[in-house]
């Protein structure tokens, strides 16, 4: 996604172009790069997620010195796996590097979203088949959200038909992973999902 001016980026995140300006003087903001002029130019997708985690963190009550470390810290990806099989849980830890992912576990959909608003994940893994809200319903609740409506989700599911998938896709979820899966084919799957973020 291309480079865009300050008042660019303000405009589209509803907010003043001081503020921005504001934000980049802390740190909390990077600079991608700079016109001939000498006027900044930011990373749109990547600015427009960071101001949305500030308006969150904002909102929760963190003051911004609090909210430059938070968000400092969040150097790896944050996963979510939504699955009330512990085992598959364990299985993708195995799988992903520590080094590279910072992952947190919710067995059902109640819990989904309350550890959902306090995390903002990068990437959601989630189980279509649960007791209680399945995974289809979740999705459907990511996508409502304002604040939640651009995390990534990958589904996981034992179904494999041609309508099942069409109907993963038509609630919002970015991909779709057939188990059994191999750790290769969880990697890639994963990559294939994040690529439009980075």
């Amino acid at each position: 996604m291309a480079n865009i001016k300050v008042f660019e980026i303000a405009q589209k995140a509803k907010v003043l172009p001081s503020t921005i300006r504001y934000y980049i003087d802390l740190g909390l903001i990077e600079i991608a790069d700079k016109t001939i002029g000498g006027q900044h130019l930011l990373d749109e997708e990547k600015t427009l997620k960071i101001l949305e985690k500030i308006k969150y963190l904002s909102f929760k009550g963190h003051k911004l010195n609090q909210i430059k470390e938070i968000l400092s810290k969040g150097m790896r990806k944050k996963l979510l796996i939504v699955d009330d099989d512990s085992d598959m849980k364990e299985l993708i830890k195995i799988i992903l590097p520590e080094e590279e992912w910072e992952i947190r576990h919710a067995t059902d959909g109640f819990e989904a979203g309350r550890i959902l608003m306090e995390y903002l994940p990068d990437l959601i893994t989630l189980d279509l088949v649960m007791p209680g809200m399945d995974g289809f319903k979740i999705c459907q609740n990511i996508r409502k959200d304002p604040l939640t409506k651009n995390i990534k989700i990958l589904t996981i599911t034992a179904h494999n038909t041609p309508a099942h998938k069409e109907k993963i896709y038509n609630i919002g979820a970015d991909g779709c992973l057939q188990k059994p899966f191999s750790p290769y084919e969880l990697k890639i799957k994963i990559n294939e999902v994040l690529k439009d973020s980075n």
